[in-house]
């Protein structure tokens, strides 16, 4: 990932647009829903390259790596991403996930990846994916190790 946040999201909006047809330009012009989801995502990406945030809310490798991969045989003719919207079955061997947010979340790795890299919400339903963990609680002292002086 670049080291300036901002073109981070220049180069994740101008691939969307890319896969939209456009050229890069981010105006939006939605014909379908794919385009529109397109259109959308570029949009915001725009946005948060004009301001970005002082820190990226990604999600972890981890999460990425351990996200539910669909058998090709689960995948359906008609079922295409919301991103890219190729059919999932045009490609032999098809790297497709589904998003924990909801039962038919699903994305080609490829395309959903570099969202997430960026934004820890789903681009479909903008539900956040990961919940921040709550700090340990602060260990006692008297829980150490045992004092033979007390027993």
């Amino acid at each position: 990932m670049p080291r300036d946040v901002s073109a981070a999201f220049r180069n994740l909006a101008n691939a969307f647009e890319m896969m939209r047809g456009g050229e890069g330009d981010a105006a939006p012009t939605p014909t379908n829903s794919h385009d529109e989801l397109l259109g959308q995502l570029v949009q915001s990406l725009m946005d948060s390259a004009e301001h970005p945030p002082s820190e990226v809310e990604g999600v972890s490798d981890e999460f990425i790596e351990q996200l539910e991969r669909v058998p090709k045989k689960s995948l359906k003719e008609d079922m295409s991403c919301p991103i890219c919207s190729n059919p999932f079955l045009e490609d032999t061997h098809p790297l497709v996930v589904r998003l924990p947010c909801h039962g038919d979340h699903f994305f080609d790795l490829e395309c959903i990846q570099p969202w997430l890299k960026l934004n820890p919400t789903c681009p479909m339903d903008r539900q956040k994916l990961v919940k921040k963990k709550p700090p340990p609680p602060p260990k006692d002292e008297e829980d150490g190790e045992y004092d033979d002086m007390f027993a």
